[in-house]
């Protein structure tokens, strides 16, 4: 099964908006006898889950239940190392293993899927 080696340590930064990744994590991609992980790297930078404020009260804010997926999801969109498809597929995968209620896992994952090319179109 998949899963995280830690909870990622974070650290606020003073715009109030980001995070500071300020220990190296990994997530393993469906197991970790896989062999397949994504290594977060201390110093990364993140704000959580992109969430629309108006969209707060059905799904919350940047840091819920699903925030320790959100980090991963930044670092792939941040480097690109798979397809966007791929990385949203990890996304909702992450958002399992951290038992994200499943109704809340399939609109986060449906929401990301049609608006977040925008952002993975700005790296290209």
């Amino acid at each position: 099964m998949s899963s995280f080696t830690k909870h990622p340590p974070l650290q606020p930064l003073p715009d109030g908006i980001h995070w500071e990744v300020t220990e190296e994590f990994r997530y393993y991609i469906r197991s970790e006898n896989s062999g397949d992980f994504i290594t977060v790297p201390k110093g990364f930078v993140t704000d959580g889950a992109s969430i629309p404020r108006i969209f707060w009260s059905i799904v919350g804010p940047p840091w819920g239940d699903y925030g320790y997926a959100a980090i991963v999801h930044d670092f792939l969109y941040h480097t690109q190392p798979c397809s966007r498809k791929e990385a949203d597929r990890i996304f909702l995968e992450a958002m399992q293993v951290l038992k994200v209620n499943k109704f809340k896992r399939w609109l986060m994952y449906r929401m990301v899927r049609m608006w977040s090319w925008i952002c993975w179109n700005k790296r290209n």
